[in-house]
């Protein structure tokens, strides 16, 4: 027997030693998400026995409260439910024979040029060729299957992908591929048939799968969309964010951070700090249309501030003024 032989029934023996735990590991997370259904239905008794004890009250606005509450305990019960209906459906697997693993992973390496079995780590790697997606260069990824892991297949992901020559978005590190962030894939719509090919060993169609997800490009869905991979930078600080984050100045018309906007407490649009500055009488930022110059001092303040185009501080001198002239007048005709 030769050493590649030898190998192949190695690595045989660990993914069926693994596919066997998997119905244990399937049960323990039946139990864990029955668990956590239990919970949430504790939580919505609770909030309904608030929003109740509200409504008796006429206490409209803690109603509100716990509606908010509820709404978000039903979506946490709805995917807790299809977790369970998931796991539930699911018959107990037929644990492949040796001999069929042992020609998947024959057959593995006809199939792929790049495959690497790393007995050291317990892992099947397949390399792929660089990846495009409209004319965004990812690099070629690793997808790297470790077989220890195939038991813990209802609670966790076997296999990473992994960028070898690294092009990430520009704001986010971690996500160096549309549909993989911390190489772990957004498997979408492929994750029943991946999860489905790794408990019947069918590696063959694994890889395939994985390897059509990361050249295929879903705008639906993406950790950060092809579009603002290279980020926006701020027209302010440079820093590069992504369209979701920018905040547009209507006054010069370019695209700032959060630091570097803020907005008009006059007129509610979005303004960069170089198109206003804070007034000196409220401290709250105004846009420079919404400024006005006081006709005593000449000072600007904003409109909230200032009273028949006077601000606050000259109307107190006028009216200490006032005053003055008043005592005077009365100290004269007493004299």
């Amino acid at each position: 027997m030769d050493k590649e032989t030898r190998g192949l029934i190695y690595f045989a023996n660990e993914i069926q030693d693994s596919l066997m735990k998997i119905n244990s590991s399937r049960y323990l997370e039946l139990l864990s998400q029955t668990g956590n259904l239990t919970e949430l239905l504790k939580d919505m008794a609770g909030e309904s026995k608030k929003l109740s004890i509200a409504l008796s009250h006429n206490w409209l606005l803690a109603a509100d409260n716990c509606s908010s509450r509820m709404i978000r305990v039903v979506d946490d019960v709805s995917y807790c439910i299809t977790n369970l209906k998931q796991l539930t459906d699911k018959t107990a697997i037929e644990v492949p024979s040796l001999s069929f693993i042992f020609d998947e992973l024959k057959h593995l390496e006809q199939e792929f040029d790049q495959m690497e079995f790393n007995k050291a780590e317990n892992t099947i790697s397949l390399v792929t060729d660089p990846i495009t997606l409209e004319d965004v260069d990812l690099g070629p990824f690793k997808i790297q299957l470790n077989i220890k892991k195939l038991s813990d297949l209802y609670n966790g992901s076997p296999y990473s992908c992994i960028a070898l020559e690294p092009n990430p978005a520009a704001t986010n590190d971690e996500v160096t591929h549309p549909h993989v962030s911390n190489e772990k894939l957004c498997e979408g719509e492929g994750s029943a048939a991946l999860r489905s090919a790794l408990e019947q060993a069918r590696l063959i169609d694994f890889f395939s799968i994985v390897k059509s997800i990361l050249n295929t490009y879903s705008p639906d869905s993406p950790y950060v969309s092809l579009e603002d991979w290279s980020g926006i930078a701020c027209y302010d600080c440079g820093g590069m964010i992504d369209s979701d984050s920018t905040y547009y100045c209507n006054s010069c018309d370019r695209d700032y951070c959060e630091s570097c906007s803020s907005y008009c407490h006059s007129c509610d649009e979005t303004r960069c700090l170089g198109c206003g500055s804070n007034c000196p009488s409220c401290d709250e930022f105004i846009c420079h249309n919404c400024i006005k110059t006081c006709a005593e001092c000449g000072e600007t303040f904003c409109k909230m501030c200032m009273k028949d185009d006077v601000c606050e501080n000259c109307k107190e001198e006028q009216k200490e003024l006032e005053n003055t002239d008043e005592n005077e007048n009365k100290f004269k005709i007493a004299g």
